[in-house]
């Protein structure tokens, strides 16, 4: 997942038409499957007659009520689509669009008995997310392509794997969650293959399956509920004993006029219930006024606690979603609105005239005119949900960590992007807005770091963080202790950028990301030159806000050459880190460059010989002890691979991915990391190896 860090300031006009309309394609298959509209009564901007503390009165969404009233609001969602076409010299294309990966912080120990062990790096402190590692304190679970591994973990001595549960092959394990009673994974059911022989006809065309199994006997695992849930896994997150599962599900406008009798309402069935399918009547289903599309938004609530009595709660909604974020009592679901300029045709070519080319053969791709993040906000019941209110901020954000509640308001952080197709110049503007709990506006701050775009944020209280990048590493320190009156306090500006912020302390803040030099390009007119940024190796930094007019790097370290990449980059579960035990530890593919072997035709090595990539030559966890006091020190570099198995894993053919270290957690003193093939056992201070258990053959 490289993040080039790149910035050019103009373009040829011919290369900023191709991208913008490749880049229009995309984002309308998006908006296709996943965008809705915000209602305008419900815009930044209004006036909030509410103070938080005094619930303001929620009016009750409207239901869709019959299938012919369905039909009227996809009609009128329809007439808010267009056919937007890719210029090609006369062809036409298209693009998939694929479920965005949703993407959490403060690994905590628990007592449980006599040993301590790590949690899975949260966002909020409470809210359980889903991975595909967890351990209870003494087993690890460990979810690999179709198989679930449990593997008894402590005492170190008596590592063993005391079951494999093999699932068949139309579902596929997403993953898990992990309590003292119960595990429960979360899978995707894919009936696709079953459609071309439609006897038995499949009940779903996608769903997502949530099975819970007693851990009472480990070694013999016993199923005890499952759930089938319609649509595309979005997330999920567990509250206590309660799961909150979100579902999108496209609603194929095209079968409304060709087979209107098989465009089945949503639905999912519970073993509880006795396993029939509970299609969700349209009596039942909301929409939010204004803002008809074709999705169905799912949210459906599980009760641990009552696993035996107490049915599953499904809410569903004409919506869509493309983030969650979840504090204790409340969700929230974000997801982009695009609203477009009309189309208009090219002037038809000259050589062209007289030909049989259409007209439609000929329409440009416009960019979106405005670009909005529409959020839902639904309180969390016990297992069933309420809707709030909605509201809508300008620009797009970047994953969950974009959003976090305090003390009843919202806060979200978004990047606004124009690219008018004519001028190609990028207009980039970040934002910080507040809503309250009405979800209307309280405070806002525009326009931070202008042509650049957000790269990470992090929400710590009454301060916010957020870094941005163009050419250099800002890092903005917020003040969000007056919701109504937000400000900018301090400003660092360093090479580089961080994608993931985590908290230290209070003063203290963790950036991952990579370096980065600056370069002198020529610029594109052949007028004079340009400044342009390129990324080289990871880079790991703790920053100092104790001054928070006057951020300070205190330490940093840097890892590998260019092509260095780690699964935190894009996975904050990556992450395991404890500051009572001063440890620091995560996956990372280091690569190095060897002079002897760089490309001399390379440009940008000829440029400056540290923009050539690196040749693999490590893979596994980097664990350092971390302190504010001494900054970071390298406890150890452990690795499932066999010596120089990893070094040109390119060019040998024979590297085994499976070895590749993913996550770390401990127990006790004990430091597990885990791949696909193996669990390894080593001393959290001495890094000394401790035993080595094949998990996966």
């Amino acid at each position: 997942m490289d993040k080039e860090g790149e910035q050019v300031k103009g373009q040829k006009m011919g290369l900023v038409l191709v991208m913008a309309c490749l880049l229009t394609l995309l984002v309308w298959n998006a908006y296709q499957t996943k965008t809705i509209a915000a209602s305008g009564d419900e815009k930044i901007g209004a006036e909030s007659p509410q103070k938080v503390g005094q619930e303001a009165p929620v009016e009750p969404l409207p239901t869709v009520g019959s299938f012919e009233n369905f039909k009227k609001l996809m009609a009128e969602a329809e007439s808010r689509t267009r056919n937007v076409v890719m210029y090609s010299g006369g062809d036409m294309a298209a693009a998939e669009s694929r479920p965005k990966a949703s993407a959490a912080s403060s690994a905590g120990n628990l007592l449980n008995g006599k040993l301590d062990y790590s949690e899975t790096n949260v966002q909020v402190q409470g809210v359980d997310e889903a991975d595909t590692v967890k351990t209870d304190g003494k087993y690890i679970y460990k979810l690999t392509d179709n198989q679930l591994i449990i593997a008894k973990a402590y005492p170190v001595e008596e590592m063993e794997v005391v079951a494999a549960l093999q699932f068949d092959g139309e579902v596929h394990p997403l993953e898990m969650y992990v309590d003292d009673q119960y595990l429960t994974v979360i899978l995707n059911q894919n009936y696709a293959w079953r459609q071309v022989y439609p006897a038995p006809a499949p009940p779903f065309e996608n769903s997502v399956k949530v099975l819970i199994y007693d851990l009472a006997d480990r070694s013999n695992l016993k199923q005890v509920r499952e759930l089938e849930l319609d649509g595309s896994y979005l997330s999920s997150r567990k509250i206590g004993d309660t799961l909150y599962l979100v579902n999108n599900k496209y609603i194929p406008l095209y079968r409304l006029q060709e087979q209107p009798e098989a465009l089945l309402t949503p639905g999912y069935r519970d073993s509880l219930e006795g396993g029939e399918i509970q299609r969700i009547g349209y009596e039942e289903i909301c929409y939010f006024p204004g803002s008809p599309q074709p999705n169905y938004l799912l949210i459906a609530g599980i009760d641990l606690g009552n696993l035996s009595t107490k049915k599953t709660e499904v809410k569903t909604y004409l919506g869509a979603g493309e983030n969650i974020y979840s504090s204790l009592e409340n969700l929230y679901v974000a997801v982009p609105e695009y609203k477009y300029e009309q189309v208009q045709p090219l002037p038809e070519p000259a050589d062209t005239a007289g030909s049989n080319t259409s007209a439609m053969s000929r329409m440009i791709a416009v960019m979106p005119a405005e670009v909005n993040t529409s959020v839902y906000k639904f309180n969390l019941q016990a297992g069933d949900t309420k809707y709030l209110g909605m509201g809508s901020v300008p620009g797009n954000i970047l994953n969950q960590f974009s959003m976090d509640e305090h003390n009843g308001y919202f806060r979200i952080a978004t990047t606004l992007q124009k690219l008018p197709v004519r001028t190609g110049e990028a207009e980039l503007t970040n934002n910080l807005h507040i809503l309250d709990q009405s979800m209307k506006q309280a405070g806002k701050i525009e326009n931070i770091a202008p042509g650049e775009k957000i790269y990470s944020v992090r929400f710590m209280g009454d301060r916010g963080y957020m870094v941005t990048f163009k050419t250099v590493d800002p890092l903005f320190v917020l003040d969000l202790k007056d919701p109504n009156h937000p400000a900018v306090l301090g400003e660092l500006k360093i090479p580089g950028y961080s994608n993931y912020l985590h908290p230290y302390d209070e003063n203290h803040i963790i950036g991952f990301g990579k370096e980065a030099i600056e370069v002198e390009d020529p610029h594109w007119s052949g007028e004079g030159t340009v400044k342009n940024a390129y990324y080289l190796g990871m880079k790991v930094a703790l920053f100092d806000v104790s001054d928070v007019n006057n951020p300070q790097e205190k330490f940093k370290v840097e890892i590998g050459d260019r092509g260095t990449e780690s699964e935190l980059f894009w996975s904050h579960k990556a992450l395991l880190f404890d500051r009572e035990k001063g440890i620091l530890s995560f996956p990372v593919t280091v690569c190095d460059i060897d002079p002897a072997t760089v490309n001399k035709d390379d440009y940008l090595a000829q440029k400056d010989p540290r923009l050539a990539y690196g040749q693999p030559v490590f893979q596994g966890a980097f664990v350092y002890d971390l302190s504010a006091e001494e900054g970071f020190t390298l406890k150890g570099m452990i690795t499932h691979h066999p010596p120089g198995a990893v070094v040109n894993l390119q060019n040998t053919g024979r590297y085994d991915y499976n070895r590749d270290i993913s996550r770390s957690l401990y127990i006790g003193d004990t430091l597990y990391t885990l791949s696909n093939s193996y669990l390894q056992a080593n001393d959290l201070n001495t890094m000394e190896e401790q035993g080595k258990l094949e998990i996966y053959n």
